[in-house]
This record gives C-alpha cells, structure tokens and sequence, in this order.
C-alpha cells in the first residue's frame, strides 16, 4: 500500500446507474485559477478542439433533477 504524505485531497463517491465510482479530488495550495475558472477554460477548450460542433442529446443523462434547481 501507497502512503500519501500529501492532505490535500479528499475522497467521494458517486453513483451513475448501476455503477459507483470513487474520485480523488486533490487540492493545489498554490493554484492561480479558481474551480470556476478552470472548468469554463476546459470548456471554452473543448469547443474550441471539436470545431464548435454541438450534438443533441438522445436521452437525458441524469435521473434527478440537481439540488441548485428551482
């Protein structure tokens, strides 16, 4: 077993149909960029490398509505 002298990470698992994973979340004390940041820069990204090609969705991909939602 691998020991990590490293705290700043946490563990948290999700369930999406009939499989759960758990995910290592690992924080950066020195990080520049906000979560917020980071993840519009992935998605400004991810349209740029696609050529801004959007599909339609078939079939909804979550079973619940999220907890921010009116």
């Amino acid at each position: 077993m691998v020991k990590n002298e490293n705290k700043n990470f946490a563990y948290t698992t999700h369930r999406i149909g009939g499989t759960t994973y758990k995910v290592k979340v690992v924080f950066n004390e020195g990080a520049t960029e906000t979560m917020e940041d980071k993840i519009l820069r992935i998605i400004r990204n991810e349209v740029i490398d696609s050529g801004g090609y959007c599909g339609i969705m078939d079939a909804p991909q979550m079973s619940r509505q999220s907890e921010r939602s009116a």
